[in-house]
This record gives C-alpha cells, structure tokens and sequence, in this order.
C-alpha cells in the first residue's frame, strides 16, 4: 500500500470507529430509556389517580411535576379527577445528543376513567386509547428524567 493510500485509510477507520461508538451509545441509551419509562408511566397513573404529583420526583424535573400538578388542579376545579390504567409503552424514535439529551418519541397505551369529585361516580370510561407521546428527557446524574411530556396524537 502506498503512502498516500494509508493516510488516507486512517481518516476512514477513525470515521467507521465512530460511527460504530455513537451508534452504540444510542442503543445503550434507548435501553436505559425504554426501562425509565417502563418505571415511570405506572407512577405518572397514580400520581394522576392521588392527585399527588410529587409522586413524579424521582423521574421528571420540578417543571413537569408543576406542569402535572397544574393538570391535577384543573380537573379539580371541574369537578372531575382522572383515575389512567397504563398498559403499555412502545417507542418509536429516540434522537440522542450530547450524551445527556434526547427526544423521544412513544406509543402508550392507557384506559381512563373519569370520576366525578366526591361521588366516586365514572362520568367517562376510556378503555385503550392509543396516544403518541412526545418526551423531552435529561441525563443527570446517571438516569434519564423527563424534562416535558406531550401527547401528540
């Protein structure tokens, strides 16, 4: 091989190594994401069930606790609580970058009841629903949190 051939291989191989690392921590990440979200979505229904938000602390950030807290509030003052079943949660696309940031895109499937405030009464019943979820995450301090969580569809 001559000189020049091997210089220019070098670049190359630096280039497959990294693609290779970052497609490996992209896989390792949405791991470590499929598995915070699996921990989280049964907490997010009880949280909503109790109306008691900061139940949500140990996945998301305080603006999403106050976020959901603002949710929790509204339906109060409805007159209404709401009482999700999570059933599943698939996800679709993950985009990392820089290590410590990702979006997220899921399909989470969740039955919802709504109960009118002080009767127990169901006012709506929802078994099933499919909705495609959108998630703003942060890595810190080695786990994955929920910066903002959106439903899209």
């Amino acid at each position: 091989m001559t000189k020049a051939l091997r210089l220019l291989s070098i670049p190359l191989a630096l280039s497959l190594l990294a693609c290779s690392s970052a497609e490996s921590e992209e896989a390792e990440a949405r791991q470590e994401i499929e598995g915070m979200l699996s921990e989280y979505l049964p907490v997010l229904a009880v949280a909503y069930s109790e109306g008691d938000a900061l139940r949500l602390s140990e996945w998301v950030a305080e603006k999403e606790i106050a976020r959901v807290h603002k949710r929790i509030e509204e339906l109060a003052d409805q007159g209404t609580s709401i009482q999700p079943t999570f059933h599943s949660v698939t996800v679709e696309d993950v985009k990392v970058w820089g290590n410590a940031n990702a979006f997220v895109t899921t399909v989470e499937v969740w039955d919802l009841k709504s109960v009118a405030a002080g009767t127990g009464m169901v006012v709506q019943e929802i078994d099933g629903q499919s909705n495609r979820v959108r998630y703003q995450l942060k890595k810190n301090q080695g786990r994955w949190r929920v910066l903002f969580r959106t439903i899209a569809e």
